[in-house]
């Protein structure tokens, strides 16, 4: 059977490369998995932070 899940060793890997500004055809390259798993996971996990200069601006 292959491997279907992600470890955390592979979740910290897709950070980094996200971090490298890496496309995701370059980080499932190197898990050895398939492009949309990786924007699958991140899509489903990611976390938006709010930019805490600009929202704080008036027009």
């Amino acid at each position: 059977m292959k491997n279907k899940h992600l470890t955390l060793s592979n979740r910290n890997d897709i950070q980094i490369g996200i971090e490298q500004l890496k496309p995701f055809s370059a980080i499932a390259a190197k898990l050895g998995k398939d492009p949309s798993t990786i924007s699958k996971e991140v899509r489903r996990n990611r976390l938006v932070k709010e930019n805490s200069v600009t929202s704080n601006c008036e027009a």
